[in-house]
């Protein structure tokens, strides 16, 4: 890393936790623009999903056994 980079990451590491979680979301934006279409169909996604859930259509996996399952 640059000496500007290991700065502001010290830096960060001083913040609290909503403005580092700002702070990401911000540079994320700067390497991956987002689309808002593509952001519309996301969060549609993310809703139907988590109403599969609630609704028990889909089953969650737990995550141990999915890592392990790779992991072979």
């Amino acid at each position: 890393m640059s000496a500007i980079v290991d700065t502001l990451v010290q830096q960060a590491k001083g913040l609290p936790e909503q403005d580092k979680l700002a702070l990401l979301d911000a540079l994320f934006g700067l390497v991956s623009p987002s689309d808002p279409g593509v952001e519309q169909a996301w969060i549609a996604e993310c809703e139907q999903r988590a109403a599969a859930i609630d609704s028990g259509a889909m089953a969650l996996l737990d995550a141990d056994d999915v890592m392990m399952k790779y992991r072979q």
